[in-house]
Parts: structure tokens; C-alpha cells; sequence
């Protein structure tokens, strides 16, 4: 069964992280996603990164995990838009679009007489969305802007950490996430607004303001009684136990949130009632002498015995797990949220979805693997825009679109060579046998296909 938007086709001048985050999210429901990258400038921000087996084989840039990560269920096509024959063409495909996505600085898309105003003339049903770090508009809205800058800004960098110690990042691309979330929401949005009303939309999503809707408790809090969060740790501020504590074998995270629940607690653990723990008060007043309590019991155990223990007593409660136990998670796998997906250049590997929505009375497809670059250039010119064989050698010819890039940047070879340097920093712990692993949990061989 087709994807709730199928039908829809989205013409996508995103790079990096932000933007393929949320055109991956559509191509997830359905929509038929067409990726435009340059042979003079492919995604490096993406097709450098996690290379299959560390190594970078004959065509490095097609092996990138992280790419094919932001770019499955995608048709991919490469096109010069430094040149005006490329420029071009993509107005061309504007005009058979529903939906333009880009995530560049302001002034490039009016730079190329891309803008709004441009486009709508070309497709007056046409919805573009831009998603930048600081929006189309105010002082900062050339200024450029990663995952890291948008949740700093964004004011949950701030919040982060422990008290006295340096703000941290989240330790993941979440800035670039939830732009990228709020992108692929706007455009269903809109595509519902034009299916009522037949018309387009410019949207503008700020990554900077994707971040604070998601601090909105501490905006709110500092609006109305003029108190500034600070970094707490895992701590809640309100109530306690709210931590990560240790086990026999890692951690485990348990959250009480009310005075039922800690009396639950305390009759698992066997701790008898004490009346400076009665209310929820006393506890955080006395929060640490409370961690101790429940830590003595934690780590008489493992993670997944305390998980089952504390779960079936009804007490929110989780293993820490990292990204090996996720995959190897019997619920995990169960579910099905990891998709093997066969491709060419990495072999067979488990993927994950963008939108982990399942509808009823709907199939979930099979996912399509990420394109190589300009995998899809003949396709897409010759049945869709009616190119011949001879302008499509032409613009071979005339470096316009190609399947290989004209060079690599030196981070793309040397990136490989710092897993040694990882591992002695602890940043990174090797499983050399996790093909093994991840085949037995999920019934089939994976890894690299033979050649």
C-alpha cells in the first residue's frame, strides 16, 4: 500500500544534517523525494562520515552510513547550480513539483533566483520551506549555524551539564533533529492547507526557535516568576529520585514522580518508610542521602533484572542502553524498527525509519536504499523533463551532472584513520563482531555482500 503521501514530490536542495533529516522524514511517508547535489560540490558534510568496514574502497563518497542514514527512500540526481544550464533544469523540475526544501544561508536561494517570488512564477501552487539556523529574518539571519550553535542559541545548551561545569551539547545532532522535524511537519501542514485552498506556502522554520519550543518550561518559568534554569544534572529540580544509577553491569534511569510512586519504590527495594522521605520536599532536600539509598539496592543487580524488577512494580524505569544494545534489543527487534536494506556499494545493513509512526489499515514499504551520486540523473531527465540522449551527453560532457565528484576533500580520506585515535580516547568502544551479532538478532546475514 502506498504512503500517505504518495503523489507528492519534493525537489530537495537540503545538505548537511538539518534539512535531509526532514525531506527523509517525508520520503518515509511516501512522498517521492528527488535529492539535488553538484559532481563540483557533493553532500560532504554527510558522505564523509562512518564509511562502511572504516574503509573507504573505491567509491567513498556512495559508502557514507551517515548519508545513507539522511537519504534512504530517495531518488538522487546531481545538477551544477553554479552553471546556468543547471540552474535551469531545476526550474524545470520546480514546475513539476509540490514542495521545494532547502536549508541554506538567506542570500543563497535569492542568489540564484531561487526565492519564493521566483518559484511561485514558475509553480503557483509551489510550497517552499526554508530551514536555516536563524530564520529569514533579524540581524542574525545570514549568520550560519550547526546543531551545536542552534542548541546553544536555542537556550538548552545552558541547561545542560552539571551545576558549576561546562554547558555540553546534547552529544548528538539534536539541533539539527528537531529543525529538521519542524521542516517535515510545516510541509504536511501546508500540503493540507493548499489541498483545501489550492494554495502554495513559503515557510520559514529558525532551527534557533525549533530548539526553545523545546525549553518552553524553562522559558515560561523565567516569563512568570523570574527564576533562570541552571544545569542539574539528571536531577528533575522538583522531584527525587530522578537520576541514572549504577548497576552490576551499567546503569539504569528511574524516575519517581509523586509520593505513590516512591512508596512503590520503597516497597520493592525493602526499605522500611522514613518520614523525611514522605513528601516530595523532604526528599529533594535531602536528595543525595535518597541516591544512596536506592543506589545500594541498583547495584546488587544488573540493568535488565533492576529494569524488569521496578517496571512490574509499576515504576518508571529504563536501562542505559547504547546504539549496540538498542539494535540487539529483543522489543527492539521485535518491532521491526531496524529495516535491513540491501545496497551496492555497503551491502546489506539495518537501517532505521525517520517517522517510527505506524498507521493502521496501511503496510509499512520496504525501504529503499540511499542514491549513489546521480544514481537517478537519467531517470529523472529523460522521463521526467524529456531530455534526449544527446543533451544528456552534452551536459555529461560539460561537468553539469556526472556520477562521480570532481575531488574529494582531505577530511573525506583522513577521517578513517582517526578510529585508533577514538579508541584510545574512549570515545568509541569496537564490537569486531558485531555483524555476527546484529545477523543472529535479526535471522539473516548482514554486512558486505561478496564480490
Amino acid at each position: 500500500m502506498a504512503g500517505v503521501l504518495a503523489g507528492v514530490r519534493i525537489l530537495d536542495l537540503t545538505r548537511a544534517y538539518a534539512g535531509p533529516i526532514g525531506t527523509r522524514m517525508l520520503a518515509d511517508m511516501g512522498a517521492e523525494v528527488i535529492k539535488v547535489e553538484a559532481v563540483q560540490m557533493i553532500d560532504m558534510p554527510s558522505r564523509r562520515l562512518a564509511y562502511a568496514e572504516n574503509a573507504l574502497d573505491d567509491e567513498p563518497w556512495n559508502r557514507s552510513g551517515v548519508f545513507h542514514w539522511l537519504n534512504n527512500n530517495k531518488r538522487g540526481i546531481t545538477l551544477n547550480l553554479s552553471d546556468a544550464k543547471g540552474i535551469e533544469l531545476v526550474r524545470e523540475l520546480v514546475k513539476i513539483s509540490d514542495v521545494v526544501a532547502e536549508n541554506h544561508s538567506p542570500r543563497v536561494m535569492k542568489n540564484l533566483d531561487l526565492d519564493y517570488d521566483s518559484l511561485r512564477q514558475l509553480n503557483p501552487s509551489v510550497i517552499l520551506v526554508s530551514m536555516s539556523g536563524f530564520g529569514q529574518t533579524g540581524p542574525h539571519r545570514d549568520f550560519v549555524a550547526y546543531a551545536s550553535v542552534m542548541e546553544a542559541a536555542g537556550g538548552l545548551t545552558a541547561m545542560n551539564g552539571y551545576t558549576g561545569d561546562t554547558p555540553r551539547n546534547s552529544g548528538t545532532a539534536y539541533g539539527d533533529w528537531v529543525l529538521g522535524a519542524h521542516g517535515a511537519a510545516s510541509v504536511v501542514l501546508a500540503l493540507f492547507r493548499r489541498q483545501r485552498t489550492g494554495q502554495g506556502a513559503y515557510i520559514d522554520v529558525a532551527g534557533r526557535e525549533a530548539v526553545t519550543s523545546h525549553i518552553g518550561e524553562a522559558v515560561l518559568d523565567f516569563s512568570m516568576n523570574r527564576r533562570v534554569a541552571k544545569p542539574a544534572g539528571n536531577s528533575d529540580g522538583t522531584t527525587t529520585p530522578h537520576d541514572c544509577f549504577r548497576c552490576k553491569d551499567g546503569w539504569i534511569a528511574i524516575a519517581v514522580t509523586n509520593d505513590c510512586d516512591w512508596q512503590r519504590l520503597c516497597d520493592t527495594i525493602s526499605q522500611p518508610a522514613n518520614p523525611r522521605f514522605a513528601t516530595e520536599t523532604g526528599r529533594w532536600q535531602h536528595r543525595d542521602e535518597v541516591r544512596r539509598l536506592v543506589e545500594t539496592w541498583t547495584f546488587q543487580r544488573t540493568a535488565h533484572d533492576a529494569f524488569g524488577v521496578l517496571q512490574r512494580a509499576g515504576i518508571p524505569a529504563g536501562p542505559v542502553l547504547d546504539a549496540r544494545d538498542v539494535m540487539l534489543d529483543p522489543h527492539m527487534t521485535e518491532r521491526r524498527f531496524f529495516e535491513p536494506i540491501n545496497h551496492p556499494a555497503v551491502g546489506r545493513r539495518l537501517h532505521n525509519r525517520h517517522m517510527p509512526a505506524r498507521f493502521s489499515g496501511q503496510a509499512t514499504e520496504p525501504m529503499r536504499p540511499a542514491p549513489r551520486v546521480g544514481e537517478h540523473n537519467a531517470d529523472i531527465l529523460h522521463f521526467l523533463l524529456g531530455l534526449d540522449a544527446r543533451g544528456f551527453a552534452r551536459l555529461e560532457k560539460e561537468r553539469i551532472i556526472g556520477n562521480a565528484p570532481d575531488k574529494l576533500p582531505r577530511s573525506a580520506t583522513e577521517l578513517p584513520l582517526n578510529q585508533p585515535l577514538w579508541e584510545r580516547e574512549g570515545l568509541i568502544r569496537l564490537d569486531h563482531d558485531y555483524n555476527e551479532r546484529l545477523s543472529k538478532a535479526y535471522g539473516e546475514r548482514l554486512g558486505a555482500m561478496s564480490k
